[in-house]
């Protein structure tokens, strides 16, 4: 997986659940991510990526980190 992909899976990863909505939209996606600072890639072929690789997944046109995200985010449990 492309870093780029890995980034946008930590941001669906820390932006939901707990007391942040349980799914977040493409648009705070991007914002998000075009203020990281190693992110400089599309972010729709990133979220493309991170899908087809099972890091993440769509739920109501949104999108939720998958159980599978835990292994980019060392230490990290839900």
């Amino acid at each position: 997986m492309s870093e780029n992909a890995a980034i946008i899976a930590r941001i669906i990863e820390h932006n939901t659940g707990g007391q942040n909505r349980p799914t977040i939209d493409r648009d705070h996606i991007g914002v998000i991510a075009t203020q990281h600072s190693r992110f400089d890639g599309d972010i729709d072929d990133s979220i493309a990526e991170a899908l087809a690789e099972g890091y993440i997944k769509e739920q109501d046109d949104e999108y939720v980190a998958t159980e599978k995200v835990l292994d980019l985010v060392p230490g990290t449990t839900r």
